[in-house]
């Protein structure tokens, strides 16, 4: 029974996920409704769980039946979330540069072009940019200046790496989205979510719950960089699970300098390798040296460029430290504290790095002992989310966005332990 049940549960996980995102966004970048494409997908749905319901029917052919399992799951991914991803692209590229995207994707953009002509994306203002055309709302006051258009709070890899689409698609489409590089991303993640597990039920609904999962699908489409950073750290587990140690940090680094968000599982992923190479500790050593010589050789010359500028932007700014911060927002501790009034201004510092060190400093000794006596990855990606869980509900925000990648971080994490016991 459990095994029927595997078998047939990411079928209906495929159909129940995928309507909702074909219902709400447009999947091709064509003028009227492409009927084809919908009775395409729907036979694709229906075919998948009738052959997951009833293997046999394929005869000789059952012998494949993960590659055709499979092959219906990425062709429905890639016509609904691909689709709805690549016509929002069209869409905005037709319109207007601020059409259905989120201000993070307007500002990459803004620093690729500051690259361009030798300006110090971390140093420069956004003002007279797209950014500045961002409609951007605060609670009780219309008028609030987006704080972005003073800092570019994103980490180096997350503005370098898409110039490989920038270069090449104007000359192809005409336009340069950075949901290119978003959309690449997440055809990596969803390959090392089929390599990182064992069993491949299990990795087929780990892709599905990924890619679309409600808490994840709309803040992927408007372009939300958590998958960006997610997908190189993916990679980084995937290398670390075959000993590829050095290779493994070299992932982890890309991941690293792409979201501050990565930063945190740093002493698990240092505790995990430490216990892995316990009788091979040059292993270690060349992981840590690999993670730090990628690390800085692509943030130091951005740190020799304009050290303060850089500190400001990517650490003050977050933290409340910059006379233009990141406001208090979100559904955390610090709009608690608002809304009771001890928060006043959202704007000004609060020290919130005492109700972090009261809190998420002993839950980091808890979880770094769980993890060391039993070291696995599912425990450490888990111990990863529930550290960031905590630290971020303390922190002066905690967004929508973030609790979608947690969401991520706990499924893969707990479908990860499934794996593992099974295997």
């Amino acid at each position: 029974m459990e095994a029927m049940l595997t078998a047939v549960f990411d079928s209906l996980l495929l159909f129940a996920l995928a309507i909702p995102v074909v219902m709400k966004y447009r999947i091709l970048p064509v003028e009227g409704t492409p009927y084809w494409l919908f009775g395409v997908l729907f036979f694709i749905l229906g075919a998948h769980c009738f052959v997951s319901v009833y293997p046999d029917v394929l005869g000789s052919y059952k012998k494949h039946l993960d590659k055709i399992k499979m092959f219906f799951v990425l062709v429905t991914i890639a016509i609904t979330l691909g689709g709805a991803v690549v016509t929002a692209m069209f869409d905005r590229a037709r319109t207007a540069p601020v059409y259905g995207v989120h201000d993070i994707i307007l500002q990459q953009e803004s620093a690729m072009r500051f690259l361009v002509v030798g300006k110090n994306p971390y140093k420069e203002t956004y003002f007279g940019t797209t950014v500045e055309m961002f409609n951007y709302d605060e609670p009780g006051n219309t008028e609030a200046v987006n704080p972005a258009l003073y800092h570019f709070v994103m980490p180096p890899w997350y503005v370098l790496f898409p110039f490989i689409f920038y270069y090449t698609s104007i000359p192809l489409v005409g336009f340069f989205d950075g949901r290119m590089a978003l959309l690449f991303t997440m055809a990596t993640l969803l390959a090392a979510l089929w390599y990182w597990y064992r069993d491949k039920a299990v990795a087929r609904i780990a892709m599905i719950m990924t890619a679309l999962s409600p808490s994840v699908t709309d803040y992927f489409i408007e372009g939300r960089s958590d998958v960006f950073a997610l997908s190189w750290l993916m990679v980084s587990l995937v290398l670390l699970s075959r000993k590829r140690y050095v290779w493994s940090g070299v992932m982890l680094a890309l991941s690293l300098m792409s979201k501050q968000t990565i930063w945190f599982i740093l002493p698990f992923y240092v505790l995990y390798v430490w216990l892995q190479t316990a009788k091979r500790k040059a292993d270690f050593y060349r992981t840590a040296f690999a993670v730090m010589v990628v690390s800085l050789g692509l943030a130091v010359p951005f740190m020799i460029w304009d050290f303060r500028a850089f500190l400001e932007s990517v650490v003050l700014y977050l933290t409340g430290n910059s006379a233009t911060s990141y406001p208090v927002s979100g559904y955390g501790l610090g709009m608690v504290l608002h809304s009771f009034g001890f928060i006043r201004d959202i704007h000004a510092y609060y020290p919130f790095i005492f109700w972090q060190a009261a809190v998420a400093l002993p839950l980091l000794v808890v979880l770094l002992r769980w993890l060391s006596r039993r070291p696995s990855e599912s425990r450490l990606v888990i111990s990863y989310a529930v550290f960031l869980m905590a630290y971020w509900y303390l922190s002066r925000y905690f967004n929508n966005s973030h609790l979608g990648f947690l969401s991520m971080l706990f499924v893969l994490g707990g479908l990860k332990a499934v794996d593992e016991s099974t295997s």
